[in-house]
Formats: structure tokens, sequence, C-alpha cells
């Protein structure tokens, strides 16, 4: 059975996708995706499918990629979502509402999800390495909010670790609502940042990160 690596090309692509996707941040559960899909009847699968097509068609940097396996019919088993910014982003002012000055943004890896039926196959690795070459071919750093079990995969395409983000929910005096949230999202969580500089040559103690020049 050969996977295949494909760029997404029309809307219809996305049932399918989408699916996956809600499927692979199931095992092992994935809170951050439970904002994004916090409905999780057949409406809300609707809603998810077309707010990213929509998000999608919007903006120009965005480019998905999905890998199907050919030897049982072209069956998606993962897809990414990748920004590829060649200039600064924040400048658009028809595409952002609130414009800020910024003097870095860095080729982003936005998702990226393997269903657990078919991990541990290369599939994820294709899906990284697109963004990975795109990014030496246009001479970009890249970056990626990653799992605990994304970590070690990015790591071997050449990302280094720089540190941990976590997001706290604990309040003073909560109301059931907020407890009833705070279980369902399974705070606090964390992601771990990582970056590939430009041509993945990463020395510790001598590459200096843009965000401290």
């Amino acid at each position: 059975m050969a996977l295949e690596l494909r760029e997404v090309t029309q809307d219809c692509e996305f049932n399918e996708i989408v699916q996956c996707e809600c499927e692979s941040y199931q095992q092992p559960l994935n809170t951050f995706f439970r904002l994004f899909r916090h409905d999780p009847s057949p409406a809300g699968f609707v809603e998810l499918r077309d707010r990213q097509i929509r998000e999608w068609k919007s903006d120009p940097t965005a480019r998905w990629f999905k890998v199907v396996d050919t030897g049982i019919g072209d069956k998606v088993i993962g897809a990414a979502k990748w920004n590829v910014f060649t200039t600064n982003p924040y400048t658009d002012l028809e595409r952002a509402k609130h414009p800020v000055e910024a003097d870095w943004w860095p080729e982003v890896l936005a998702m990226l999800f393997v269903h657990p039926e078919h991990r541990r196959r290369g599939a994820g690795r294709q899906l990284i390495d697109w963004g990975v070459h795109e990014a030496d071919r246009l001479g970009l750093e890249a970056f990626i909010e990653a799992t605990d079990d994304g970590k070690p995969v990015y790591e071997a395409a050449g990302f280094t670790y720089m540190g941990t983000q976590y997001w706290e929910s604990a309040r003073r005096n909560p109301s059931k609502k907020w407890m009833e949230l705070e279980k369902y999202l399974q705070t606090p969580v964390h992601v771990y940042l990582m970056w590939r500089p430009k041509g993945g040559h990463f020395v510790e103690g001598e590459t200096v990160v843009p965000w401290e020049e």
C-alpha cells in the first residue's frame, strides 16, 4: 500500500479531511481541538468543515495537503495546513482589522494530524517534509506549536525546542459552568514551541534566535 502526498485544491476534499481530523484528535485526545469543534453533533461537523473551507479560501498564505493510501481507494489518512509567509502578513490592512507592528513572521505549521490506524507509516513525515523543503526553497524559518506526541517527530525534522507555553484556567470562586468547561477542556494544557532556522542548522549557543535580536 503506497502513501501519496497531494495538495488540496477543491472544497469537496474537506469532507473526508475533516472526518480524519476529528478521529485523529480523539486518540489521544487533543483538548485544543475541542475549542475548534465545540459542537460534537453532525451539525457541528458541518460547521467545522465549512469554516475551515472558508478560512482556506480567504487566506492566500494557507496551503492544505493530504496523504492518501492508494491501496485502499485513496483514503485520506492524514492532512496538514501550512501558512507560508513570504511577506509581512500584518501589513495587509484588508485582512487585518487590527494591524500590529511585527518584524518576524516564519512559515507556520498550523495543523497536522494522522489517523490513529495509520500512524508510524510515514504520513506525518511527508506532511512535515513538504513544509521543511518549501521553507528551505524560499529561505524561510519555520515554527510549530507541538503536542507531547508531535515534539519528537518535529525534532527529527530539524525543529528545536524553544520553550513551553501553558494555558491555565484557574480562578477564584469559579461558577459551575466554568468548572464544567475546565473538566471538558482538561485544563491546564500546554504546547511546545518549536523553531527551525533558515536551512535547519541550529547550534546551541551560536544560532541567534530572531525574537532576541
